[in-house]
């Protein structure tokens, strides 16, 4: 039976496992390899696994909001540069796509 662990090496551990998470491993996978790496049972893994999800989860939600930011930013610029060469086309383009992407206009 495995010794208890510090908070820093749970930390670590979950961080490795949402690496795998990353790299496309299967739930069996990742808890195969808790119970060779660390030997802990299977409960503990499925503990350590669904921790893990969450923060892949956060990572991929954070990084959402902040892909939507910086591309409505590049809208943003290509509307001005739109307007200011009298390209109206590409200016209303621009706003409905913006449009879209914050889900304010339906497509």
């Amino acid at each position: 039976m495995a010794g208890r662990v510090s908070a820093i090496e749970v930390d670590r551990r979950i961080d490795t496992l949402a690496r795998m998470i990353c790299n496309s491993a299967s739930t069996s996978q990742l808890i195969r390899f808790c119970s060779v790496e660390w030997g802990i049972c299977s409960r503990q893994a499925q503990k350590y696994v669904k921790r893990a999800r969450e923060i892949v989860r956060e990572d991929y939600s954070l990084e959402r909001a902040e892909f939507l930011a910086s591309r409505l930013g590049v809208l943003d610029s290509i509307t001005q540069k739109a307007i200011k060469s009298n390209q109206l086309s590409a200016a209303v383009g621009s706003v409905r796509l913006a449009a879209e992407l914050t889900q304010l206009l339906n497509k």
